[in-house]
C-alpha cells in the first residue's frame, strides 16, 4: 500500500507540474503519454490488489477520475510534425488569414498621430481600474484597487539623426534634427502627467510638453503646455512622422510674419506658432459603439515657453468620428490670434515700431483609412491672416495646403535582419506660403507642389521606432525665390535618415 501511494504522489506531482506550467503559458492543460500510462497502470494494480482486500470501490472512483481528466479537460501534445505542434504562439493571423502579416504591428502612432505620452493600457485610455472581486468586501476592495494604479513614470525619447544632399549643387550636410526626451506617469488614480525636452530642436533646447491632466471614464481634461490637436499631420513628432522632412501643413500652416526696425533699415522676419501653446484642452470620447471624439480648449496663442499677458482668446474645436483601424474623419477650427509681434509703421513720413496683434483663422478637413498593412490619409488646411496697421491699412493673406500620403508594410521573415520594409509616397501642396528671403530679409509668397517617395527599413515590431529611411523629394515652384540658389529649402534632396525611439 505504501509503494501505491508512493507512485501516486509521483505521479500526481508530475500532472500538476504539467499543469502549472500550461497554465502559466496560457496553453490547454497537457499530460504526457507517459504520465498518463502511470495513472492508469497504477489505477489498475491498485484496484486488482484492493480487491484481495475487499475495498475496490473507492480505487474504481480514483481511476475513472483519472479516465475522465484525460477525456474531458486534458490533451495529449501535439506531435512535433503536426503543424499545430510546431505553430508559434506569437504568430497573428492578418485580416486576409495570412499568418503572421501583422507579426507584431499594433496601430501605428504614425496612422493616430499620437506621440508617445501617457498611455497606459491602451491608446487613449485612461487609468487602468482592475475589476474587484465580489467576494473581497468594499473597504478591502477599495484599498486594493488602489494600491494597483501604477506610480511609476514612463520614458519615452527618440533620436532623429539625418543626411541630407542638394541634388541642385550637390553640397550636403550631416544634421540631428531632434533628440527628445519625456516622462508621464500618475500622481493619483485619475491624475497624470506628462513633461517632454527636445535637446536638439535645430540646434535650440526646447520644453515642448509639460502639462498635469484629469480623467475619468470618457472625459480628459489637461493643463499646461501642450498640443492643440488642430491637424494630425501638425501633431506628428519624430516618433509618429512618416517622413525625413514635414509636410507643407506641418511646416507652414501656422507661420506668421512681422518686421522691425534695424537702424533705419526694415527686416521681415516670418515665425512660427508650431503645434504647441499653452492653455487647457478638454477631450471627451464617447464609447466603442460610437466611435466619436470631441476637442475643446483654449490657448494663450503666443507659442511654446512664452506666458504672454493678452485679451484675445485663442480656441480651437475638433471633431474626429471612427476608428484608428478602417475610417475616421475629422474636422477643425481655430479662431484666434498669433503671438503680439512688432510690424513697422509708418506715420507723418516717421516709421516707427509698434506690437500688434494679427488675427489667425484656421479650418481643416482630415480623412484617413487603415487595414492591415496599408495606410493612406489626406487632410486640408486653410488659413486666413488679418493684419490691421493703422485704421487705413488692412493686409489679409490665405494660405492654402494639402497633403495625401499612403504606406504599405511588407513583414519579413522570422529571424530576417529587418522586421520589415515600407515603401512610402506622399504629395503636399502649399500656396500662398509665408517664406522669408535670406539674403535682403524680405517677406515672400511662395507656391509649389512637391513629390516625395521613399523606403523606410524597419528593425522593430512597431512603425517608425526603429528604422533607416531613404527619401527622395522634388519640388515643382510656380515662381523660385530670389534666394534659392543660396537656401537649400525648397531645393530637390535626397535624404538618409536613421531615427531610434524608445
Amino acid at each position: 500500500m505504501k509503494r501505491n501511494l508512493l507512485i501516486l504522489l509521483a505521479s500526481a506531482g508530475i500532472s500538476v507540474a504539467g499543469l502549472t506550467e500550461a497554465s502559466a503559458q496560457n496553453e490547454n492543460p497537457t499530460l504526457s503519454p507517459d504520465t498518463l500510462r502511470g495513472i492508469a497502470l497504477w489505477g489498475n494494480k491498485s484496484h486488482q490488489n484492493n480487491q484481495d482486500s475487499g475495498s475496490n470501490k473507492e480505487n474504481e472512483t480514483f481511476l475513472s477520475g483519472a479516465e475522465g481528466i484525460n477525456s474531458k479537460n486534458l490533451t495529449l501534445p501535439a506531435q512535433e510534425n503536426s503543424p499545430a505542434g510546431n505553430r508559434n504562439p506569437e504568430e497573428g493571423t492578418h485580416a486576409g488569414g495570412s499568418p503572421s502579416a501583422n507579426r507584431g504591428q499594433d496601430i501605428p502612432a504614425a496612422a493616430t498621430g499620437m506621440e508617445p505620452g501617457w498611455n497606459p493600457g491602451t491608446p487613449e485610455s485612461g487609468p487602468q481600474t482592475p475589476t474587484t472581486n465580489a467576494s473581497i468586501p468594499a473597504q478591502q476592495a477599495s484599498t486594493k484597487n488602489e494600491s494597483e494604479v501604477s506610480y511609476v513614470p514612463r520614458v519615452d525619447g527618440a533620436v532623429k539623426a539625418k543626411l541630407e544632399v542638394s541634388l541642385n549643387d550637390g553640397e550636403y550636410r550631416f544634421n540631428v534634427r531632434n533628440t527628445r526626451f519625456g516622462v508621464s506617469g500618475n500622481v493619483s488614480r485619475n491624475m497624470f502627467y506628462r513633461i517632454q525636452v527636445d535637446f536638439n530642436n535645430e540646434g535650440k533646447l526646447s520644453i515642448l510638453d509639460s502639462y498635469a491632466g484629469y480623467r475619468t471614464g470618457g472625459l480628459d481634461i489637461r493643463l499646461g503646455q501642450q498640443q492643440y490637436h488642430f491637424s494630425t499631420d501638425l501633431d506628428r513628432g519624430p516618433t509618429a512622422s512618416l517622413f525625413a522632412n514635414r509636410s507643407f501643413i506641418a511646416k507652414y500652416l501656422t507661420s506668421y510674419y512681422g518686421s522691425e526696425l534695424s537702424g533705419d533699415k526694415i527686416s521681415h522676419y516670418v515665425k512660427t506658432l508650431g503645434s504647441r501653446d499653452l492653455g487647457i484642452m478638454g477631450t471627451y470620447t464617447f464609447t466603442k459603439q460610437v466611435p466619436l471624439k470631441l476637442f475643446l480648449g483654449l490657448f494663450n496663442g503666443s507659442g511654446i515657453n512664452n506666458p504672454s499677458w493678452n485679451n484675445k482668446i485663442n480656441i480651437i474645436g475638433r471633431v474626429e468620428f471612427g476608428r484608428a483601424e478602417g475610417f475616421r474623419a475629422a474636422a477643425s477650427y481655430y479662431n484666434g490670434s498669433a503671438p503680439r509681434h512688432a510690424f513697422v509703421v509708418e506715420r507723418d513720413g516717421v516709421s516707427s515700431q509698434e506690437e500688434l496683434n494679427q488675427k489667425m483663422n484656421m479650418v481643416g478637413a482630415e480623412l484617413h483609412y487603415v487595414t492591415g498593412g496599408f495606410f493612406i490619409e489626406g487632410e486640408y488646411a486653410r488659413r486666413y491672416l488679418k493684419t490691421k496697421v493703422d485704421n487705413d491699412d488692412i493686409l489679409n493673406t490665405t494660405m492654402t495646403a494639402a497633403l495625401i500620403h499612403s504606406y504599405y508594410r511588407f513583414e519579413m521573415p522570422r529571424r530576417f535582419v529587418m522586421s520589415y520594409i515600407a515603401p512610402m509616397v506622399r504629395w503636399d501642396l502649399g500656396n500662398n506660403m509665408d517664406y522669408l528671403n535670406t539674403a535682403n530679409t524680405v517677406r515672400e509668397t511662395v507656391d509649389a507642389n512637391r513629390i516625395t517617395v521613399g523606403i523606410n527599413f524597419g528593425f522593430g515590431k512597431k512603425l517608425v521606432n526603429s528604422e533607416i529611411r531613404l527619401n527622395y523629394e522634388k519640388y515643382f515652384l510656380k515662381e523660385r525665390p530670389g534666394d534659392f540658389s543660396k537656401n537649400k529649402l525648397l531645393q530637390d534632396k535626397f535624404t538618409l535618415e536613421v531615427v531610434a525611439a524608445f
